[in-house]
Parts: structure tokens; sequence; C-alpha cells
């Protein structure tokens, strides 16, 4: 048995009992000498900041390199920017000279009218309330018609559509005379293509240097932020 406490005397706690506790081991709290204060580490040991004392601490962690990022955004906003620019006012100026080309030569028919052309020359009727009235055409030879072109504009601003289109097989004077007021024009194929190749090029040559240029933005922005560093 331990000594009798005293509470006269202060306490100090004997060795341990035989038997109580393993050989070398310690009761809770008790250390043996130049033992393991409570922290973890040996008196003396390793301060607060996970390195030996006169150590240095890790390298910082390397930013990463975005130079090629960075150069990335720079050419294809440069890129995007000179397609888009060059692919509207193209675009618009096909598409405007087109529709300049696509009807020329026209005169009214009211209700009659003569006008010379050439052999290989197509002309193509126009109305203005959607109704084709019946008209009779004389001429060198009877003109061929062609009824695959379908084409509209606006005349003395008059909206107008066709409904008939011929070829000349001979040139000469024709005579046209027609139960309504017809306009007739000739329509230049070159013109419509012109007309639809501006516009398509103006709206996907358009869209795709937008788009390239919207890309190179982005990535001109994100290259240039400040890293995050460890």
């Amino acid at each position: 048995m331990g000594q009798p406490f005293d509470p006269g005397q202060p306490y100090q706690p004997g060795p341990p009992s035989p038997g109580r506790y393993p050989q070398g081991a310690y009761p809770q709290g008790a250390y043996p000498q130049g033992g393991y204060p409570q922290g973890g580490y040996p008196q003396g040991g390793y301060p607060q900041g996970g390195y030996p004392p006169g150590g240095h601490p890790p390298p910082p962690t390397q930013p990463k390199d975005r130079s090629g990022m960075r150069r990335w955004g720079k050419g294809l906003t440069f890129v995007g920017l000179a397609i888009l620019v060059v692919s509207v006012v193209v675009g618009g100026i096909l598409a405007a000279t087109g529709a300049g080309n696509i009807v020329n030569d026209s005169f009214v028919v009211e209700p009659t009218a003569r006008h010379a052309y050439d052999a290989g020359d197509t002309f193509t009727l126009f109305t203005e309330d959607g109704r084709a009235p019946s008209c009779n055409i004389d001429g060198p030879a009877e003109p061929v018609r062609n009824g695959s072109l379908t084409a509209e504009f606006d005349h003395d601003g008059n909206h107008v559509e066709s409904f008939a289109s011929f070829e000349v097989v001979q040139g000469g004077t024709y005579t046209f005379e027609c139960t309504d007021r017809v306009v007739v024009a000739s329509v230049d194929v070159g013109g419509i293509l012109s007309l639809g190749g501006g516009i398509a090029l103006a709206f996907l040559g358009g869209g795709l240097g937008g788009l390239l240029f919207l890309i190179g933005v982005v990535l001109w922005i994100i290259a240039g932020r400040k890293p995050r560093t460890a």
C-alpha cells in the first residue's frame, strides 16, 4: 500500500506499485525525465511552423506560365476581328451590288409598250396585285417561256412579283400588250448570286470572326489574371 495522506504535507507520489504498469510504462500524465511535454514533440524540439529551428520554410509554389495562353488570346482576338470586319464589309458590298443588278432595263406595259432585245436576252413579267394578267408578245420570233425564275422587287414605290419569264430567240423589237398594268424587266441571275453570296458571307464570315474574337478576348483576360500562389 502507499503512504497515508497527510493534509498538512504536499502530496508526493511514490513509485508505481509493482505489477501495476508494464515495465517502462507510466500512468497518464507522467513522463520520464526529459520526456515529451504536451504538444507531441521533444522538449526544445520543433516549434510551431512545421520545420526545425534554424531551418527554412519550403519554397513557394511557382506560378503557372500563361504566356502561351496570352499569345493565343492575342492572336485569336486580332484574327477574329479581321475576319469579322472583312466579312461584313465585303459581304455588304457584294449584297448591295447584286441587289442593284438583279433588276435592270425595266419598263411598264399599260396597256402596250415596245422594246428591243438581242438574241439570248431574257425578260420577266411582274404584276402588282399578285394576279397574272393576259399578255400578248409579238416580235421577230416567239420568245421561249422559262418558268423557273421567281423574283420580286419594288418598282416606283410599288411591290411587284414575277409571274412569267421568257428568253429571246431572235433579236429585234417586241411589242407587249396586256390586259392590266405589267412591269417588264430583265433579271440578272449573276446579281441574284451576288446578293445571296454577299448576305451569306456577311452572316457566316461575320459569325465566325465574332466567335474567334470572343474566344481570344476570354483567353487574353484569363492569362492576364494574377495567378494564386499556395
